[in-house]
């Protein structure tokens, strides 16, 4: 762990700042330089380089959060410092301010992260709960050593937070609330935007230093308690507090017994926990989804689907299949296919004259997944399905969403749900600063059906990308306490709805100014 403590004066804090980059003291969280929003406090060590508080704040309620500033990437690119040793992959972070504005960033090949916008604007930075959210007297807060809440009834319910949000994936949305207007679940942006400065102070650091979770063989990443016991299964060394749950191997927050080895950054001063113990609710996504049933499978080449009804797929859409007795194979499996009629077609190079005959059921789920604008305001996001501010519903997508097409794996036998980010050394995320393709990246979407595999690739933790169709989705980051190396900073989950419960998914909450 690194020992520089060193204050910095306000005059030099922006062009310091500036100059933080990738494996260095500091990199991943920092001060704010502007007047700090009502109900929030520095704390001791807040400008002190190398402190345990570095851009750390409190918030009235006790709250501890960071201090995230606006930055900007670029992967792949020959010029970055880390792309002799991970080519494709290869990730450059710089600080917004060393640029100046987007435009200028963009002219040097660098993405200005999506989490930096929000209500229609380029915002300067976010904070973000160091702690996963506990109950702090009905008020759902980021504190060391709390007993994390969770979506369950039996595990440190919602439901026991002032005015009794439901404890199910929506309720996390009011259950931010309790801390104040402006508070909300962390995003799919924010999340991807953590484990973003993981990997680029990952292919960065050569040694401990600056970060105590480097590793120069294959687990050079943020670890966890996700190994069924407390402990991280990539380094058993490091050890987790039992929140006294008899359900299941859950941790206190911020119980990691070395605690730098937990944070985004390797230092104390940065975000823990990212890594397994509860899921987290994840916004900024989700899917309105139709589920016609199966009458008819063929074992022909290509597998031919009929439906009891119309299916309303067009060529080219994708399809999962679930639920099918008998010809098993096709199960939850994502395809592309070719519409024969209105309730007729085939599933894009499957051949199933190997496969078992159908004998009953099944259902098709299709539909479209739609992304937050950059102009809807996060802190403005409802927990309903019928308003235009709420998250979920057609009313909701329409007002503040636009459709995007998820870069699922669609090649039989590969396509099955529990994919893992990283095949070979295959680009695992765009490097467009622009368009649907930086979307994609940023809601941690591969760039091509490629950047994923069953077994995954170390860089990226094999963490999990479990690839699905569900209607109302709500995604997970960042797996659960029995998840072992499939949890990580990049791990994801798109199976789940909002109404969905799950004693080992809970959330973190998160502000702009």
């Amino acid at each position: 762990m690194y020992r520089i403590h060193r204050a910095v004066h306000w005059a030099s804090l922006d062009a310091y700042i500036r100059s933080l980059g990738p494996g260095g003291p500091g990199f991943g969280v920092a001060p704010y330089t502007g007047a700090l929003p009502a109900g929030f406090s520095e704390m001791t060590g807040t400008r002190t380089l190398g402190h345990d508080n570095w851009g750390n704040y409190t918030y009235s309620d006790g709250s501890v959060m960071c201090w995230i500033p606006a930055f900007v990437y670029r992967i792949g690119d020959a010029a970055n410092p880390t792309y002799g040793a991970h080519g494709a992959n290869s990730i450059d972070v710089k600080m917004l301010t060393y640029f100046g504005d987007e435009s200028a960033a963009n002219s040097a090949g660098y993405a200005l992260h999506r989490a930096f916008y929000d209500g229609g604007a380029v915002q300067p930075g976010f904070f973000v709960d160091k702690y996963l959210c506990s109950n702090n007297s009905g008020t759902a807060s980021s504190i060391a050593l709390g007993n994390p809440l969770s979506t369950a009834a039996a595990h440190n319910p919602l439901s026991g937070l002032t005015g009794a949000p439901a404890n199910n994936y929506a309720g996390c949305i009011d259950a931010a609330k309790t801390r104040g207007a402006r508070f909300f679940p962390a995003t799919r942006f924010i999340h991807t935007a953590l484990a973003m400065l993981s990997l680029a102070h990952a292919q960065a650091s050569s040694s401990t230093t600056n970060c105590a979770w480097y590793s120069a063989t294959t687990t050079n990443f943020p670890k966890g308690n996700n190994n069924n016991a407390l402990k991280d299964t990539d380094d058993t060394s490091v050890t987790f507090t039992s929140d006294g749950y008899g359900g299941g191997n859950s941790a206190k927050t911020g119980s990691g017994s070395n605690f730098a080895k937990t944070t985004h950054n390797g230092q104390n001063s940065g975000v823990c926990d990212l890594n397994g113990n509860m899921w987290e609710v994840s916004l900024g996504v989700t899917a309105v989804v139709s589920t016609p049933a199966i009458s008819a499978a063929t074992q022909a080449n290509p597998v031919q689907i009929t439906t009891s009804a119309a299916h309303g797929l067009s060529t080219g859409n994708m399809a999962l299949i679930t639920g099918v007795v008998g010809m098993t194979q096709l199960n939850d499996r994502i395809y592309t296919v070719t519409v024969i009629d209105a309730t007729r077609f085939t599933l894009d190079g499957v051949d199933g004259t190997g496969f078992t005959a159908w004998s009953s059921g099944g259902t098709v789920r299709h539909g479209t997944h739609y992304v937050w604008k950059t102009t809807t305001a996060a802190k403005d996001i409802t927990s309903g399905a019928t308003l235009a501010t709420d998250a979920w519903g057609a009313t909701g997508v329409a007002a503040h969403s636009d459709p995007i097409t998820p870069t699922w794996r669609t090649d039989h036998p590969n396509n099955g749900a529990g994919q893992r980010y990283g095949n070979s050394t295959n680009a695992v995320f765009s490097a467009a600063t622009s368009g649907d393709d930086w979307v994609r990246a940023a809601l941690g979407f591969p760039a091509a059906s490629s950047g994923v595999s069953s077994g995954g690739t170390a860089p990226f933790g094999t963490d999990y990308f479990y690839s699905y169709i569900t209607n109302q989705l709500c995604p997970r980051a960042g797996g659960a306490w029995a998840y072992g190396s499939g949890a990580g900073v990049w791990a994801s989950s798109w199976t789940d709805a909002r109404t969905y419960s799950d004693h080992f998914v809970g959330f973190r909450a998160a502000s702009y100014l």
